[in-house]
């Protein structure tokens, strides 16, 4: 009898080692159950001029995160950050779905975000969240032309 039980237990580990190995996904990566990526801080921008002869631009913007934001760069400044207002949330254009159930909402400005060069100067925005998450990278395309004055000369 011990021996039947034995072989049976041996049955049942060789058995269920395969199948523990086949339930692995192909790829390698091991996927949550969950989707987090709602739990990805979500950045939010204020309208910003596409075209301006000035050489720094105001960056505005909400993120909607489910974590306290750290900080949030845009170009290769750190922009200031507050709780949103409900001021701030009235002059976005469209926010998404998934962003108002996030319970977090902070404000950020950079009133200074630099274009250097004369022509198209690229703005790259992101979030990061105190639980390690970051939001999308966001590029913002503002073309700077010459004033008046450098035209006249």
């Amino acid at each position: 009898m011990r021996a039947v039980r034995r072989s049976m237990l041996v049955l049942l580990l060789v058995t269920a080692i395969p199948l523990a190995f086949a339930a692995e996904p192909a790829d390698g990566k091991h996927r949550s159950p969950f989707n987090t990526e709602i739990f990805r801080p979500q950045v939010v921008l204020h309208e910003v001029p596409l075209v301006t002869d000035a050489a720094f631009v105001t960056v505005t913007g909400v993120v909607f995160s489910h974590a306290p934001i750290d900080r949030v760069t845009v170009g290769e400044r750190t922009a200031l950050l507050r709780p949103a207002e409900p001021k701030d949330l009235v002059k976005l254009a469209k926010v998404p779905p998934s962003a108002t159930d996030a319970p977090f909402r902070t404000y950020f400005e950079v009133p200074d975000a630099g274009l250097p060069r004369i022509g198209v100067n690229d703005l790259e925005i992101r979030a990061w969240g105190t639980d390690g998450r970051k939001s999308d990278l966001h590029r913002v395309t503002v073309v700077r032309t010459l004033t008046t004055q450098e035209n006249d000369q």
